[in-house]
């Protein structure tokens, strides 16, 4: 705890930052986040009007404010701000659905005081500045971030969007279309259609069935018909709910916190305090148990076999202290031994599970209900056997009740949880009760909290602004982080109303778009994605067996986890004299001799975050993983396998925030470890342990399992056109690079032996790169490296090539593709150029350019011809190293039943040939300088976290020249 100003803040540890909480005469609610530093300052001098005005805003009356741009550090950070009102689609009219998303949309076109369309877009871009908005069931949100220099400039722009939005009549036909564009987008994805047809399933006046993204149709289509006006309605909506009283505030700067007060109780007292009494949902059953807990066949767009358990629980926001989500969620989502996902994947029925709520989803956790969701995604021999899958799982919520019940201890009930004590790695470890586990869940929860980093500061503002609508200010950073009053009896009640009676079973599955769209008369479908779905009963037979199993007669390989063997003990910090401020490569060190010969060892300590962890990135590579499509169908399916066998083993880590990542990176496979010093080496031998080791992959069964997987993974790539885009970019610029359609043939004729000849040629000739961070020792750096020698015994190979682009010659090239999902009506348009290869001058020459015409091209192709939702110009370098090639890319993603390829097409030439060289020509020298300087400010912001840097350096490992002053030097 630490005492902040106006309130006690619970934060982590190695949060250097200071809060306060203040609320406005308007009722508004903001939280003032300082990211000075103990030893920073600002100056004293103050910010005239002038200033401001100079920076291309209107001045703020009364020039107190301390805001003059200064360098305080070698490296700035951003400032950033986020506000989130209490409103959502569940306040939208019947005869407008949509409408809060439709003006979240509306309040950017800009403001009385400042009337230029899309002048705060332009604003921001040109200063290195982002911003964005969603709109939830119960919640809207926005949020931007920029330099330090502009944040208040900015600030007095994004108030005004609530004090007095333009909302202009003009705009409104555009932002129609835009909102129907990200629709569209949204149409193709599963996860969408389903979210709907739940919503779809509640009660005939639930808001639940709202249709909260909005559409040509229920925007402008259905007002028409009914002689609605929508644009008197959108204003009536804003005046309506918009109201201070309704609004969380969350700002952060390098500034003092006296000066952010001034500054927020300044520019915000002016939004409208409407005073109309919120809607209370919490009066309402938005569901009818009995005719929602049924089996769904639902047809999926996408290739896959999945179920999805739902059900309906009482609204649980109140009892965040008790986490009863987290707890559940934790249990029946862990994957460790005799976890229901350990059950299911011995028995070939499934490749995953995830279980729970997420708590800041105003779908799943809203004031009306929680949704309590297990999501699992099945093999083929699953799909045919669903009913045992379920079954599984309601014996394993049976244990878990009966084992909460049983439970005897008094100091649970009421709310206080002893420390037993830290578990110890020993042979032998304990299953847990739920009177044990809760004790460990709550020390590793604390333990994760105390030594959580800083996010970035747009992310961080985000988070507390719509935590402060969900929990006590206070609470902002812990609420959903630490369990401070466990509650058995809490616990018990959810799990005595999670029965398989009152579940409803969503089963999607590939075979429904043929066997159940024979007989269409079955079908019903939700009225706005158009899923079709077949409802039926559950069989009593089965229904009476799930009920009434006995735990006598459950399988004897389903308990609650062991005791965690990871938990850390150890929190102290190395010396920070030896602290590193770049990366070396011990290898390249006398008498390291025997160690070059296999690759690098990249060492960097660094404690000046104040963290008690440490990340190793361990990159394996050979030089057969790309030389055929066979291979590289190969190595996906290996690492697939990997995965899928490793997570029984590494769930239990995570859990003590130990974290890893094992993937199919720069041709080679990629094993990061990341978490709390003491037990890093321990994990990640036990990970090198098991790849080396295990056999599970090999078998048969196994493989047809993990190959069916990775043929749904590369289908469902292909049905995406952004997704098959950027593969088909991929396959144009780089060497040794594949279709996805060569991949899937490849994959057909793969069999175990292959696989498991695959993995023996791969280990056997490797060059090792590893790169050590964070609050970690010289020798310790060492010993990953001689392990990961000794353990593989690979022949060395000496250096590790680097991927080379294609060597196109001087001309325009064209590539078009049909659509592969006859579903989506969406395209995907990307204008490259390729700059061929190119030096740190280049490169800055080509940065510059993209950072200057990105907010040109999003206003014209996307506000202005409104061609589609997504829209962006960037700048990019192949990576990692190879010939070192850049260029800039244009990109749309366009309706197709809107437009044809082109007439996008030659917009986008337009904007490339005729706009972007007059927007280059005309631009005044002080719009130039600000480019400039904004563009440097971008590249050298301030690393929030260790996380930030490790990523960073890793990337430069990864290039030939490995530049760590990359950044500063561009």
């Amino acid at each position: 705890m630490s005492f902040d100003g106006l309130f006690e803040l619970e934060k982590s540890r190695i949060d250097h930052r200071s809060y306060r909480y203040i609320e406005l005469n308007n009722g508004l609610k903001a939280i003032l986040v300082s990211n000075l530093k103990p030893d920073e300052d600002v100056p004293e001098e103050s910010l005239s009007d002038s200033d401001l005005e100079s920076d291309g805003a209107e001045s703020l009356e009364g020039g107190d404010i301390d805001m003059e741009e200064k360098y305080i550090s070698d490296k700035e950070a951003k400032s950033a701000a986020a506000l989130c009102i209490k409103v959502g689609s569940f306040s939208d009219p019947l005869e407008a659905q949509g409408l809060s998303h439709f003006l979240e949309h509306m309040v950017f076109m800009g403001s009385l005081k400042y009337p230029t369309e899309n002048d705060f877009d332009a604003y921001l871009s040109q200063r290195g500045g982002t911003n964005n908005a969603w709109t939830g069931n119960e919640y809207t949100l926005f949020h931007f971030d920029v330099k330090r220099k502009h944040f208040a400039s900015c600030l007095d722009k994004f108030a005004n969007f609530f004090i007095s939005p333009l909302l202009s009549k003009d705009s409104t036909d555009r932002e129609i279309n835009a909102v129907n564009s990200e629709f569209e987008l949204a149409y193709t994805k599963d996860s969408s259609r389903l979210h709907y047809l739940i919503g779809h399933l509640s009660r005939k006046d639930s808001p639940y069935k709202i249709f909260g993204y909005g559409n040509c149709k229920s925007l402008r289509e259905i007002p028409e018909q009914s002689g609605t006006d929508i644009y008197s309605l959108l204003n009536k909506h804003r005046k309506n709910f918009y109201s201070a009283d309704r609004m969380t505030l969350a700002v952060q700067s390098k500034h003092r916190l006296d000066d952010l007060e001034v500054l927020v109780r300044k520019i915000f007292c002016d939004i409208p305090k409407i005073g109309l009494s919120m809607k209370n949902f919490q009066c309402m059953e938005p569901f009818d148990i009995n005719s929602f807990a049924k089996l769904y066949k639902v047809c999926p767009l996408s290739i896959k076999e999945k179920l999805r358990i739902v059900w309906i629980l009482p609204p649980q926001i109140d009892h965040y202290e008790s986490s009863p989500m987290e707890v559940l969620s934790s249990l029946i989502g862990h994957e460790g031994r005799g976890s229901v996902l350990a059950l299911l994947k011995k028995e070939n029925l499934a490749v995953s599970l995830g279980a729970g709520v997420s708590c800041t989803s105003d779908f799943e956790n809203s004031s009306l209900c929680t949704i309590f969701m297990v999501n699992i995604q099945l093999t083929d021999y699953g799909r045919d056997h669903i009913f045992r899958v379920c079954g599984i799982l309601f014996n394993y919520i049976k244990i878990l009740l009966h084992s909460a019940l049983t439970s005897t201890s008094t100091s649970l009930m009421n709310g206080s949880v002893c420390n037993n004590g830290a578990v110890h790695e020993n042979h032998f470890q304990r299953q847990h009760t739920f009177a044990t586990y809760l004790p460990e869940y709550q020390m590793v929860k604390a333990a994760n909290f105390l030594y959580t980093e800083p996010e970035e500061a747009e992310d961080t503002v985000v988070n507390l602004a719509n935590m402060l609508h969900l929990v006590k200010p206070e609470h902002v950073y812990s609420g959903y982080r630490l369990l401070r009053e466990p509650n058995i009896q809490l616990y018990i009640d959810l799990l005595k109303l999670m029965t398989p009676n009152r579940a409803a079973i969503f089963f999607l599955s590939s075979t429904f778009s043929s066997s159940l769209k024979d007989d269409e008369s079955q079908l019903e479908h939700e009225p706005w994605f158009n899923v079709a779905y077949q409802k039926e009963a559950i069989p009593e037979h089965i229904m009476s067996e799930w009920m009434h199993s006995k735990l006598n007669d459950v399988d004897q390989q389903l308990h609650l986890p062991y005791e965690n063997k990871f938990l850390t003990t150890d929190f102290n910090l190395l010396d920070s004299k030896n602290d590193m401020k770049q990366p070396v490569d011990l290898n390249l060190e006398p008498g390291a001799e025997s160690r070059l010969k296999y690759g690098h060892l990249w060492f960097q300590q660094s404690t000046r975050f104040k963290c008690p962890k440490a990340s190793v990135m361990i990159h394996l590579w050979s030089d057969i993983v790309s030389k055929t499509k066979e291979n590289m169908a190969l190595h996906t399916l290996m690492v697939y396998g990997l995965n899928q066998s490793l997570s029984t083993i590494t769930y239990e880590a995570s859990e003590a925030d130990l974290i890893h990542d094992l993937a199919f990176r720069d041709n080679g496979l990629r094993i990061c470890v990341s978490g709390f010093s003491e037990k890093l080496f321990c994990f990640y031998s036990t990970i090198l342990d098991h790849i080396l080791d295990h056999s599970e992959d090999l078998s048969k069964e196994y493989f047809e399992s993990y190959r069916d997987a990775v043929r749904q993974i590369y289908y469902n790539e292909a049905l995406k056109p952004s997704v098959l885009n950027t593969h088909l970019q991929f396959y144009i610029l780089r060497k040794e690079a594949y279709l996805i359609a060569d991949l899937l043939n490849a994959l057909k004729e793969l069999s175990v032996a292959n696989l498991a000849a695959y993995k023996q040629r791969f280990l056997s000739t490797l060059h090792i790169t590893i790169y050590a961070y964070g609050n970690i020792k010289k020798l310790d750096a060492i010993n990953f490296f001689d392990y990961t020698v000794k353990k593989i015994q690979p022949i060395p190979l000496p250096t590790r090539k680097l991927i080379d682009a294609s060597i196109l010659h001087p001309g325009t090239y064209y590539l078009r593709v049909m659509n592969c999902n006859p579903n989506d009506v969406n395209m995907c348009l990307v204008r490259i150029h390729l700059l061929g290869e190119s030096d740190i001058k280049r490169q800055c020459y080509n940065k510059l350019l993209a950072f200057i015409l990105s907010e040109p091209a999003f206003d014209y192709l996307r506000t202005k011809e409104s061609l589609g939702y997504t829209v962006y110009l960037r700048y990019w370098r192949s990576s990692p190293g190879g010939t070192q090639h850049s260029g800039i890319s244009l990109v749309v993603c366009s309706p197709a039943n809107k437009y044809s390829i082109d007439h996008v097409a030659g917009r986008m030439t337009a904007f490339w040939r005729q706009l972007a060289p007059r927007i280059i020509a005309a631009m005044p020298s002080e719009a130039f300088k600000t480019s400039v300087e904004s563009l440097i400010s971008v590249h050298q912001l301030e690393d929030p976290n260790m996380m930030t840097e490790f990523e960073r350096n890793w990337d430069e490992i990864m290039e030939s020249t490995a530049d760590f002053n990359y950044r500063e030097e561009c």
